[in-house]
């Protein structure tokens, strides 16, 4: 899927739109640019990506604006180009409908990487009966967990985290969206319950050095590591 995927690229700056078309078109991607949140809305139906690059600071309409129409339409992955680098900012850029984001200056391997990682999750939005990621394997209808082939014991508070980390597989999960799922709405603003559950799946993990396999974004949220 890596090969032939077509990236709509929307920044208004020259030299980005530039850079991004040489580094993404020599990686086989076909690239699409647009220089404003107009141009860029207008190419979603006629380019029809497989992921969108959008940078924030647009010069007519709002990125967070762009980000919210462009989710009105269609799920395709959208990696944010942004300066902003505040907890705040990156909460509400994933809360608003964001995939993940680059905060600027950014290189062009990591941004590839972060393109690879939305192709491979929007090939999988449906959730299969097994999960495999490197050692470690999951059967979501008997909800047993193995690494190595070696079963891991999970409650079932860690097993639904875990899953749902899971289901949006190298990507951030934001603190609300974790509590909100596993222990419903009144429960947005028990950061706590989070810290104590991880730091017991971690132990677990460790004992199969698999303790990097869920990455904290400090005041953020949580992600899965693709193995």
């Amino acid at each position: 899927m890596t090969k032939g995927a077509k990236i709509l690229v929307i920044d208004d700056e020259p030299s980005i739109r530039k850079l991004l078309n040489i580094s993404l078109s020599t990686e086989g991607y076909t690239v699409e640019l647009a220089k404003s949140g107009k141009d860029g809305l207008l190419e979603l139906n006629n380019f029809r990506p497989d992921v969108i690059i959008l940078d924030l600071g647009l010069p007519d309409i709002s990125g967070i604006e762009v980000l919210n129409k462009i989710r009105e339409r269609t799920e395709t992955p959208i990696i944010i180009l942004t300066v902003r680098d505040s907890e705040q900012d990156k909460v509400l850029l994933l809360n608003s409908g964001a995939d993940d984001y680059l905060t600027k200056p950014f290189s062009p391997a990591e941004l590839s990487a972060r393109i690879k990682v939305a192709l491979r999750h929007s090939l999988n939005l449906k959730e299969e009966p097994v999960y495999i990621n490197g050692p470690l394997k999951i059967d979501f209808s008997t909800r047993l967990v193995e690494i190595s082939g070696k079963p891991l014991k999970l409650t079932n508070t860690e097993f639904d985290l875990l899953k749902i980390l899971v289901q949006h597989a190298g990507k951030i999960v934001t603190q609300k969206q974790l509590l909100k799922e596993v222990w419903g709405p009144e429960s947005i603003n028990q950061s706590h319950y989070l810290r104590i559950y991880f730091s017991q799946l971690r132990s677990k993990l460790e004992k199969f050095s698999l303790s990097k396999l869920i990455i904290t974004e400090p005041g953020v949220g949580y992600r899965l590591l693709l193995l």
